[in-house]
């Protein structure tokens, strides 16, 4: 039994290990402040300008690379890269608004394979 037990422990852990990275929080803000999101929302007034996507990273083997590409109408807006270096660690990238750019709004998070590990939206209304 205790054999049993100890393989189902270590087959658990190898899974997590090779998880990868995940995203376990996400804000969409208009403010950072002291690495941490200074409120949260999911619809912006159109003069929102300058808008904020905070992650916190979580499995990431470090150093590491990711990616945040904005999209609006299911085009590339902005594509930043973010350098992840720990266990747990919180990031953000942010892009302008225009305020003509009504409607939904897709933050994709891609890890440095290119793979989609998160993604989030947010709406822009007038």
């Amino acid at each position: 039994m205790k054999r049993a037990a100890l393989f189902l422990i270590l087959l658990l852990f190898a899974a997590f290990a090779f998880a990868g990275p995940s995203v376990t929080r996400h804000a969409f803000t208009r403010q950072i402040v002291g690495r941490e999101p200074i409120g949260d929302g999911s619809a912006f007034d159109s003069k929102v300008g300058n808008l904020y996507f905070f992650i916190n990273v979580v499995g990431a083997e470090t150093p590491q690379d990711i990616t945040h590409t904005w999209l609006y109408n299911g085009q590339t807006v902005n594509e930043v890269t973010l350098h992840i270096e720990g266990e747990s660690w919180r990031t953000w990238s942010n892009t302008n608004i225009p305020p003509e750019n009504l409607g939904e709004w897709t933050v994709v998070v891609r890890d440095s394979q290119g793979e989609t590990i998160y993604a989030a939206s947010f709406t822009v209304t007038k």
